[in-house]
């Protein structure tokens, strides 16, 4: 169990962990250009939030970001099903003010999930860095496994009495085996820990995050990447799957193709209209994103004052 009498040079406090978290989730609010989703230039393919939204949404949600980590640093690691519980009794809350500050809107849903166990994995596990960041992802594992498991066996009871009231995300499982979210994490973000979260490393030590407009890049980069990899299940709610394989093609190729930093910027462009003209917003992927920057912003990474 983590204290403040304990805590040592490279340890983080609930609110030092609460603040990057929110950095995390403004930072991708804020990149431009991201295909379909909400940034500085438009609304992507919504019409019912703006970047002013996910601002006032990451705003809300930071008291119990801080939350999530103060839990983990309480409870420790040494029963992820204790700490997961805690979790999502502190997410229920955390989702309530994030609906009650964006009108009802869906904002943070998702990325509220993630970031409570993230924060409750590092929150717990202490001490921050590259060997520390492989800890903290397989305590989500075992807390996500906990969670899908719970989930799933009320989902199943809930299908018994009626398909009315469940998410988008629920009735995917339900329909395609989908798990969306709750699998991601149950697999310890597989796409962010083998994937993301390395490449930030990379580019970093290649001199490639130095500046703003580096940074920017390279998160838009990432983001190609984890358009290309994720199953993303609010692709398929809004396009269906057939939708899906296409737009991991796209980014797949997208990002085989390594284009210079002005003609991708061009090319997401393009795409975003594209996206938009479907009605499509890969939601999943910037959560995902947004995550990856987390902690890479937690391990010294990438300088938080360079990405908002």
């Amino acid at each position: 169990m983590a204290s403040s009498s304990t805590r040592s040079n490279n340890q983080m406090s609930a609110h030092e962990l609460g603040r990057i978290a929110r950095t995390a989730l403004l930072a991708e609010a804020q990149l431009t250009p991201k295909p379909g989703l909400v940034d500085a230039r438009g609304n992507g393919a919504h019409t019912d939030m703006d970047l002013a939204t996910f601002q006032a949404s990451a705003a809300a949600l930071e008291p119990f970001l801080v939350e999530y980590a103060a839990a983990g640093m309480g409870l420790g690691a040494g029963s992820p099903a204790a700490l997961a519980d805690e979790l999502r009794t502190i997410g229920i809350r955390a989702e309530a003010a994030m609906f009650q500050a964006t009108g009802g809107v869906n904002t943070h849903k998702g990325a509220n999930f993630g970031f409570a166990l993230a924060l409750g994995a590092v929150g717990a596990l202490g001490a921050v860095g590259e060997p520390n960041a492989a800890e903290a992802f397989a305590l989500v594992s075992r807390m996500g496994e906990t969670l899908l498991d719970h989930d799933v066996r009320d989902l199943r009871r809930r299908e018994r009495l009626g398909t009315h009231g469940l998410s988008h995300g629920e009735r995917l499982m339900l329909r395609h085996g989908m798990q969306g979210a709750r699998g991601e994490a149950a697999r310890g973000y597989p796409i962010a820990r083998k994937t993301l979260v390395p490449y930030l490393r990379e580019r970093a030590k290649s001199g490639c995050c130095a500046t703003k407009q580096d940074v920017r890049v390279t998160l838009l980069r990432a983001l190609v990447k984890a358009m290309a990899a994720l199953e993303d299940t609010n692709v398929v709610h809004r396009g269906g799957k057939q939708a899906l394989a296409l737009h991991r093609a796209r980014c797949t190729a997208l990002d085989a193709a390594e284009l210079p930093d002005s003609k991708l910027i061009d090319e997401l462009e393009r795409y975003d209209a594209e996206l938009i003209r479907q009605n499509v917003s890969p939601g999943g992927a910037a959560d995902l994103l947004s995550l990856s920057a987390f902690f890479a912003m937690v391990e010294g990474v990438i300088d938080p004052a360079l990405l908002v």
